[in-house]
């Protein structure tokens, strides 16, 4: 196979075509990206032809399910994601400034961020001159670095992951955060003076967080070291409103939540944080990035600030 040089790219290679090949991938059709684009089906063939001239080799071949990308059609496919993503993101920059703002910053967040923690990230952006536009995206830890790895967010606070140093993220640890475990009053009451009793647990009415959670994979590994079988959650979510409301229902719930969340719910739902203390760690909350971000110095303070401003 040729390589095209970066001439050939630079004079040739236009954002449609990326545009086409994202389309082309997602539809495995030529005829459904057609209609998709609003093109002729010829238009779709043409272009696609155009485009593999410029890259000098194949980017799809039809297999049993439609189109399938070569392995050169799944590297050139990449680059377009990464190009159409940063073109979205100039978008939301450019409509800042109309609207006043210097640029956008686009930030991830886990659902258990304390309201400490919450304020001490607003407190150090809002001031911040020239003002910047904020885009927050809440999720779990694997979902925001994969959209920082993808370009669709500049960084995430979220767990920290075994990323090699080779994947492209940047790492910066914020503070660790405990298990406890959170109680309804009633329960609470007979279970306060009592040890870790796992047998006792797990006869309670369990709220879990959703499957593949650090958490829940936490408590899958606690039970199982006891020798219990893990008991059926009578909830999985990860809402604190959610959580606190069926804590006040249920006379004998309980939940395992990290401690500055403990807490908040607790004081928000009238149970009670036991006090026995899990031997079990949560991996910290750290902010994340990519090492080639262009605002990693904004970022990088934002992680400064939270450091000596958060909870934990």
């Amino acid at each position: 196979m040729s390589t095209p040089t970066l001439q050939r790219l630079s004079s040739r290679l236009k954002l449609r075509h990326f545009v086409l090949l994202a389309e082309l991938d997602r539809e495995r059709s030529i005829s459904r990206t057609a209609q998709q684009l609003n093109l002729a089906q010829p238009t779709v063939t043409r272009a696609l032809a155009e485009i593999e001239d410029i890259f000098m080799t194949p980017l799809f071949v039809r297999g049993r399910r439609g189109l399938e990308a070569t392995a050169a059609g799944e590297l050139v496919l990449a680059r377009a994601r990464n190009a159409l993503l940063d073109a979205s993101a100039l978008e939301q920059d450019l409509a800042s400034l109309t609207a006043g703002f210097q640029g956008v910053l686009r930030i991830g967040v886990i659902p258990y961020l304390s309201n400490r923690t919450h304020d001490a990230l607003w407190r150090h952006l809002l001031p911040l001159r020239p003002a910047l536009g904020f885009v927050v995206e809440e999720a779990t830890s694997d979902r925001l670095l994969e959209a920082v790895t993808s370009r669709r967010l500049d960084c995430a606070i979220c767990r920290f992951t075994s990323a090699r140093a080779d994947s492209g993220l940047v790492q910066q640890h914020l503070y660790p955060q405990e298990p406890r475990l959170v109680v309804s009053r009633a329960a609470a009451r007979r279970l306060a003076r009592r040890g870790i009793d796992w047998g006792a647990f797990s006869s309670l009415k369990w709220i879990l967080p959703p499957q593949h959670s650090p958490i829940r994979d936490m408590v899958h590994a606690i039970f199982a070291s006891a020798g219990q079988q893990v008991p059926a959650p009578v909830l999985e979510a990860y809402a604190q409103k959610t959580v606190g409301s069926v804590l006040r229902q249920l006379p004998d719930a309980i939940t395992i939540l990290p401690d500055d969340i403990a807490l908040e719910v607790a004081e928000a739902s009238g149970a009670s944080v036991l006090p026995q203390r899990l031997q079990w760690n949560l991996p910290p909350v750290g902010m994340v990035r990519r090492a080639d971000l262009s605002n990693a110095q904004r970022v990088d303070g934002i992680a400064q600030a939270l450091r000596g401003g958060s909870a934990a």
